[in-house]
């Protein structure tokens, strides 16, 4: 089946619900899946997401049941075995798949079918109706990348070869062998058969596609697509460089190893493979009830974004493993465990059309107008390119259909072109010649990939990210007052710079006269530009949006300054301003710049006529300033922001990771990645109470 063929056949199933699904509709969603099949796990080029593949397959399913057709004809889907180098061997015990979930109602049902394969049993004694009694569920990571199976004789790695239908795949033992965390010899039980994950961490995933931009190779979609052709590449140098890790989740002789050791519960069996130098998940939490299954997992995006990798997924297993031979099996997946998949942070879509935005650095940067889709419970149509040289480098066109990823709550960014759906009446990004909002001409940065508006001082667009950057909430916070209003008051002629912004009192009247504008909406509003005109000395610095100057620039430079008169007589040269810490040749020049400009320094002077300036007292700032903070999990008494600005304000920097340059960790209860990382870097671990 044609690429586009196969696009259009998919979207066509996935937009019918799954009660309009036909019978002699479905040999062709099958074949469909199938294709999808071979795509992902042969070829690593997937030209749609996980989320799109699962959604096909529930309706498969849903039809399936609905015409009473047999499953094991069907819902069974595999991709054809590729041919290869690697020699194909089968697996002792089949490897079985989970199901899955995306929502807390299938999570309550789920923990009702446990009940019902128990039959209600308490104490030996059957109930008809669902007694008070809770069920312990054990969670932990599940990476979803590709499984490989370690095969032990005689204390020795004997073999390791990949699942792919569960019972034959491929040999790639000597590929393994690159892998630094894989014991090569346990002196354990004389046979072993160890079940694992590859993955690649996202900061090696992030540094591969960066290379790969330099020398026009092969851009990956996702870690995981990189891990698996890492790992299966004929040439074992490759493999070696990649830094994949492996971690263990599973036993072909489970029950021997349980039954040696003498545990009953899951959790206690997994802890156990830390003994034989296997190294697991770094998640795992014992619940007692579903209710604290659901909590764990909405409390669980704070520890996602601390985690080197991608974790699309949380596996639920019944922690009892006693119960698990009751609970039984089906052909496909187990009855005692299912898995939570996260919403799709990589999503297919395609691009409308191409905006040149100008920001507030005068940096004009490419902007994908997309086809609406859904990120993370939120609507995404707009997506940035990053840079002209990354377009052509992605080989990214109009009309092209791309995958998206919106991580950590930024601006959604396109990540690859899907090259292989294009039918070639795609159109090339230009880059523009004069800026799309004044007019101006728009010149590159020598030796910098950034294009830019020359007309720094008069283009529109600069005025406006000049007031939105200024009244966020970082800097002068005048809530109340948001893009859409600023941009709406400078449409009106109601402010034509900053300073504007302050006079707006004398405007009421024409505000009130607005649609939406109500007197209580317009009496906060100005109420919090009230607030406003009181700012410390570093809000008041950063918010002038002298290039180059952010916060902790203008922290030093703020140790120039004890009143008001002091910033419109600036007597310090660039010389003087090279002698600073982080103060580089163009940091140094701009600042200059802006103090001795007449045009600035009158704008700065009908600023400080209407704000109050609280100026830091005179401190020896060099003995207080970069001592590198970081927190990891959430605090009882203090949200983390309260954190960051309590420790900021004595000169203390937040860094949100943990490496060799952090002075110390605040840490809660429940740390997980960071403490360990921190505790292996002998960093300083601290408790709230520092505070």
């Amino acid at each position: 089946m044609e690429l586009k063929q196969l696009i259009e056949k998919s979207n066509y199933f996935l937009s019918k619900d799954k009660d309009e699904i036909l019978f002699f509709e479905i040999n062709d969603l099958q074949k469909i899946i199938e294709e999808h099949s071979n795509l992902y796990y042969n070829k690593e080029a997937p030209v749609i997401s996980d989320f799109e593949y699962d959604e096909l397959f529930a309706k498969l399913k849903f039809a399936e049941e609905k015409f009473w057709i047999d499953l094991k004809e069907t819902s069974k889907v595999w991709a054809v075995l590729k041919e290869s180098s690697f020699e194909k061997v089968k697996h002792s015990r089949p490897m079985i798949s989970l199901d899955n979930t995306y929502n807390e109602e299938d999570l309550n049902d789920f923990d009702d079918r446990v009940f019902k394969n128990l039959n209600f049993k308490v104490n030996g004694k059957e109930f008809k109706i669902r007694p008070i009694v809770n069920i312990e569920y054990c969670l932990e990571f599940k990476f979803d990348w590709l499984w490989v199976e370690l095969i032990y004789k005689n204390w020795k790695l004997l073999q390791a070869i990949t699942r792919w239908n569960g019972i034959e795949w491929e040999d790639i033992t000597e590929n393994v062998m690159q892998i630094k965390n894989i014991p090569k010899s346990i002196k354990y039980l004389d046979d072993l058969e160890v079940r694992w994950e590859v993955v690649m961490p996202i900061s090696s995933f992030n540094k591969l596609n960066e290379e790969a931009l330099n020398t026009w190779w092969k851009i990956f979609s996702n870690p995981r697509n990189a891990a698996s052709w890492s790992l299966r590449v004929l040439d074992i140098s490759v493999t070696k460089k990649r830094n994949l890790k492996f971690f263990a989740y599973d036993l072909a002789n489970f029950e021997e190893f349980r039954q040696k050791e003498k545990k009953e519960t899951y959790f206690d069996v997994i802890k156990d493979f830390e003994n034989l130098w296997f190294e697991t998940s770094s998640y795992f939490k014992v619940c007692n009830w579903i209710t604290e299954v659901i909590k764990a997992i909405d409390n669980f995006w704070d520890t996602k974004k601390t985690i080197d990798f991608d974790i699309d997924w949380l596996v639920l297993k019944v922690n009892d493993i006693t119960l698990w031979n009751a609970i039984w099996f089906t052909e496909h997946h187990p009855r005692y465990a299912i898995a939570y998949k996260f919403p799709a942070e990589l999503v297919r879509t395609k691009i409308e059309s191409i905006e040149h935005s100008v920001g507030r650095t005068w940096t004009i940067t490419p902007v994908a107008n997309l086809l609406p889709v859904n990120v993370w419970w939120v609507i995404v149509k707009r997506a940035t390119l990053h840079n002209y040289d990354e377009v052509e480098k992605k080989w990214v066109l109009i009309w092209d259909s791309v995958w998206i990823k919106r991580a950590w709550e930024v601006i959604p960014e396109v990540v690859a072109p899907i090259i292989e759906s294009r039918n070639w009446t795609e159109k090339i990004i230009e880059i523009p010649k004069i800026c799309p909002i004044c007019g101006g001409k728009v010149w590159k940065d020598e030796d910098k990939v950034r294009y830019y508006c020359t007309n720094k001082h008069w283009c529109k667009a600069q005025v406006e990210q000049n007031i939105i950057y200024a009244v966020g909430k970082t800097w002068f916070d005048i809530d109340w007052l948001w893009e859409k209003q600023v941009i709406l008051f400078l449409e009106l002629w109601f402010i034509k710079d900053l300073v504007d912004i302050f006079y707006l009192k004398d405007k009421k009247e024409e505000l009130l006269g607005l649609e939406w504008f109500k007197e209580k909406s317009v009496s906060n509003l100005l109420d919090a530009i009230e607030k406003a005109k009181t700012q410390n000395i570093v809000s008041f610095l950063t918010a002038l949006w002298i290039e180059w100057v952010g916060k902790k620039t203008a922290k030093i430079l703020s140790s120039f300054f004890e009143r008001k008169e002091d910033l419109l007589e600036f007597k310090y040269s660039t010389d003087d301003l090279l002698r600073l810490e982080d103060f580089w040749p163009e940091t140094s020049i701009s600042v200059y710049e802006f103090f001795t400009n007449p045009e600035k320094k009158e704008i700065l002077k009908s600023l400080l006529e209407v704000i109050d300036i609280k100026f830091e007292k005179k401190l020896e700032w060099w003995r207080f300033a970069w001592k590198r903070f970081c927190i990891t999990w959430s605090f009882e008494n203090y949200t983390r922001e309260e954190i960051i600005e309590m420790l900021e304000k004595e000169w203390w920097e937040f860094i949100s990771s943990v490496s060799k340059k952090l002075d110390f960790l605040i840490v809660w209860k429940e740390a997980w990645s960071k403490l360990k990382k921190a505790q292996e870097l002998w960093i300083k671990i601290v408790g709230i109470e520092v505070l």
